[in-house]
């Protein structure tokens, strides 16, 4: 496969995904309005978090002076100038699927071509949470569909690893950003019961990344921070924490470059099987131990070195400017 059509794949994958993410934080937030009947703090806060988690906080300053609701609202979903922006993200996966058109299916194709004609022509008037979170609802089942058309309507072969590698790297960093972020507001000294405006937003976390019916029937108690972050980091079978989708990540880098067993063919797969194996054998006394944010900034930082190595070993770009050292290799052809 060349570099440039696995590029696209990997692409591809990555932008539906962040659009997703995005999609999901926001969602959570006129949820929570909902909800809570307008009383969850003050909302210029509640949309600094959401600029913080999506990474596009210095980005929005450099444009707007103050965090403003509105403003926010516009720059993370329809800001053409944000690259990171939900019409931004499916506008350049359509792209991107367009340098793939004969690789993917027919199928797949009219899904993404509607979601990116459908995001730009979206507004809502009127009752404004409950059409926002209509919208943002529309975006998560449209990307989950592109999902299940991925697995379902194309061949499982080199382009599909690709697609998923851009996917669960994506999904890898945005589960230790929004966990990192929100545990960040955190006041460890005030029992969780004596907030129960927090206890609602650690509740909405949860429904933003599919967890609230699963956290439920692992705990069966009270919302408790310990426990968010033992599901979102460590479960290795939910298929949004930092674990599942670190492992899958290896997995795929191990079958695209059929290295034999305790063997790596690059730096992209090493980094990858030793984040995979230190998220199996961590545990959360541990993580507490590390602090919880410095933990999950370390893993951000792994993850983005790793992604730095799939781009130099598959894409032809430059290597990064320092390498971590390593045992002697070579890289399998491409």
């Amino acid at each position: 496969m060349l570099s440039r059509i696995a590029e696209y794949h990997y692409w591809l994958g990555r932008y539906i995904e962040r659009a997703e993410n995005t999609a999901r934080i926001v969602a959570d937030y006129y949820q929570t309005q909902l909800d809570t009947g307008k009383q969850d703090g003050a909302p210029s806060q509640r949309w600094a978090m959401i600029l913080e988690v999506v990474g596009e906080m210095d980005a929005y300053q450099q444009r707007y002076s103050t965090v403003k609701p509105a403003e926010v609202e516009q720059f993370v979903t329809f800001d053409r100038t944000n690259p990171s922006s939900i019409l931004s993200c499916v506008t350049q996966a359509r792209e991107n699927a367009r340098g793939i058109r004969d690789q993917i299916s027919s199928e797949l194709w009219l899904t993404l071509n509607r979601m990116y004609l459908e995001l730009r022509g979206a507004g809502w008037e009127g009752d404004v949470d409950a059409e926002a979170l209509g919208f943002y609802e529309k975006v998560k089942e449209q990307s989950c569909l592109i999902d299940n058309l991925i697995d379902s309507t194309i061949l499982h072969d080199a382009g599909w690893r690709f697609l998923r590698l851009g996917r669960n790297i994506e999904r890898a960093l945005q589960t230790a950003r929004i966990l990192q972020v929100r545990y960040h507001y955190i006041n460890p000294q005030t029992p969780l019961p004596e907030r129960p405006i927090e206890v609602q937003r650690w509740l909405s976390l949860l429904r933003s990344v599919s967890g609230s019916e699963i956290y439920s029937k692992l705990y069966r108690a009270t919302v408790a921070p310990r426990s968010v972050v033992e599901l979102l980091v460590l479960h290795p079978h939910f298929p949004r924490s930092l674990r599942f989708a670190a492992t899958q990540l290896h997995n795929l880098l191990r079958l695209l470059s059929a290295s034999r067993p305790e063997s790596y063919t690059g730096e992209a797969e090493r980094l990858s099987g030793r984040l995979a194996s230190e998220l199996v054998y961590s545990t959360l006394e541990e993580i507490e131990r590390a602090g919880v944010v410095a933990y999950l900034l370390q893993k951000e930082n792994e993850l983005n070195a790793i992604g730095d190595h799939i781009h130099h070993c598959y894409f032809g770009y430059a290597p990064p400017a320092v390498l971590p050292a390593t045992q002697s290799y070579q890289f399998q052809a491409f």
